[in-house]
């Protein structure tokens, strides 16, 4: 009994003694587990890449005079003038602002507009010979040039959120951008043609060089689509991987001949180019307001 009693008294003491040490202790409230990352906000930032695809032109008569000098009766096989295939590509880099709503826990809904200079230059030539007219030995050329110095966008974009700071997403919506082409006839030297019934007619010069000539710059609109994924390392900067199609659509330029046939007026070649269409890879950062 005397040792049951002493056993009651040690584990007393000690209870007690533990509470008093608990009663001394500051008080201290848990804190609350940090707030999901929100995508909600405006956003500007810049983003740098790659621009990629790949043309073609077809050339054509501009008169009824060119068209029977090129493809007219009397032509063997493979005078008529060849088509012509070329690559554009160069780098991009812009800047962006947007816009994001996010809808429920998990989407995230938005609209983005971009600004990009664009480093695109390519030619495409074709050679072939003129008809009967002017002799099957005259070898003539045409040579066509585009170039591509910017290009903007004004997307909508949608995302899922497979983590709060991790957005998976798709874009598309309008693109505009300005084309700039040029069309050269080179001649056989000295050459000259002329057609009372189509009042057309070219004369070159002792070189053949420049013989037809012709440009344009235009402001093109179309569409891009797209998808890309983007990830917040703080509250206000996030990193971006994208993907985007850009068409602009399809495009002509017309060659006048630079000294006519007196007394006709100028003959003409036209450059009928495929759609301006090219891919963009590119990577960007972005600054949430």
């Amino acid at each position: 009994m005397r040792t049951f009693l002493i056993a009651a008294v040690a584990v007393l003491g000690a209870t007690a003694a533990q509470a008093a040490d608990i009663a001394e202790r500051p008080y201290t409230k848990a804190l609350p587990p940090s707030p999901a990352y929100n995508w909600t906000g405006f956003y500007a930032g810049v983003n740098v890449g790659y621009g990629f695809g790949d043309q073609s032109a077809g050339f054509a008569a501009g008169d009824p005079f060119i068209q029977q000098l090129t493809s007219g009766p009397g032509f063997p096989p493979g005078t008529q003038i060849p088509s012509a295939a070329y690559d554009m590509k160069g780098v991009t880099g812009g800047i962006q602002l947007g816009y994001n709503f996010q809808v429920a826990p998990q989407w995230v809904m938005g609209l983005e507009t971009d600004f990009n200079g664009l480093d695109f230059n390519a030619s495409a030539a074709s050679t072939f010979r003129l008809g009967p007219m002017l002799g099957m030995s005259d070898v003539v050329g045409l040579a066509a040039n585009q170039k591509a110095d910017w290009f903007g966008t004004l997307r909508g974009r949608i995302g899922w959120l497979p983590a709060d700071r991790l957005l998976v997403y798709g874009t598309g919506g309008l693109a505009y951008g300005q084309i700039k082409e040029t069309l050269v006839f080179n001649g056989a030297p000295n050459s000259s043609a002329g057609s009372g019934s189509s009042n057309v007619g070219f004369r070159c010069s002792a070189t053949g060089l420049g013989c037809f000539v012709g440009s344009s710059s235009k402001i093109e609109i179309g569409y891009a689509a797209g998808a890309g994924v983007e990830y917040a390392i703080s509250r206000d900067v996030t990193l971006r991987a994208e993907y985007l199609y850009v068409n602009l659509g399809k495009t002509s330029t017309r060659a006048s001949a630079v000294t006519p046939q007196i007394p006709y007026a100028p003959a003409s070649f036209v450059a009928n180019f495929g759609d301006f269409d090219f891919d963009v890879v590119r990577a960007g950062v972005n600054y949430r307001f």
